[in-house]
């Protein structure tokens, strides 16, 4: 059997409705992007961490059950891939290479926005994970407390709360530091 019949085949105890056969990337990227920078704060990390989740979300889509367990699936493999990016590079800090010292071309172009948001993603990396997590599903995806409250499995309040938390902890923070607006 070829790879193609393969994927257009059904897998046991699949029906042709609830089978996913495809997934589609740019529905879910922006999402799976956040989720990894949540827990990553490295822009460019957080790409190889969405990269990577859906490399290994394609190759496993067969064993993905149903469509509407998808956004659950490809959450519990971002993480798994954020887990072990982040072991990774506690060994190589061990080691003694420090990959975050190394420039990319964006640094030399405005050194000042650069600082800010490095101070900004730093107070944003100190907020307790599910705050930072709805922080950065509301702020970088544009999405709404109802949409967060459904990727994540929580109550609509729930991430109002989160939301609310986050915004006073970071204006707190602004404020004594001297960077509030």
């Amino acid at each position: 059997m070829t790879k193609d019949a393969a994927s257009a085949t059904p897998l046991p105890n699949h029906t042709d409705e609830t089978a996913p056969d495809r997934l589609d990337v740019q529905q879910w990227y922006r999402r799976i992007y956040a989720f990894c920078q949540a827990r990553l704060i490295c822009d460019s990390d957080s790409e190889d961490a969405a990269q990577e989740t859906f490399v290994r979300a394609i190759i496993h889509l067969h064993r993905l059950r149903t469509r509407d367990a998808i956004g659950g699936w490809l959450r519990q493999i971002a993480h798994n891939v954020c887990v072990d990016m982040i072991r990774r590079q506690q060994v190589r800090r061990s080691a003694g290479i420090d990959v975050q010292s190394i420039p990319t071309e964006n640094e030399a172009d405005a050194p000042a926005d650069r600082d800010q948001k490095e101070h900004l993603m730093r107070l944003i990396a100190a907020l307790p994970e599910p705050q930072r997590e709805v922080l950065l599903l509301h702020y970088y995806d544009n999405l709404t407390y109802d949409e967060i409250a459904a990727w994540l499995g929580v109550a609509r309040s729930t991430v109002h709360d989160r939301l609310h938390r986050a915004r006073m902890k970071l204006k707190a923070e602004l404020t004594t530091t001297g960077d509030a607006p």
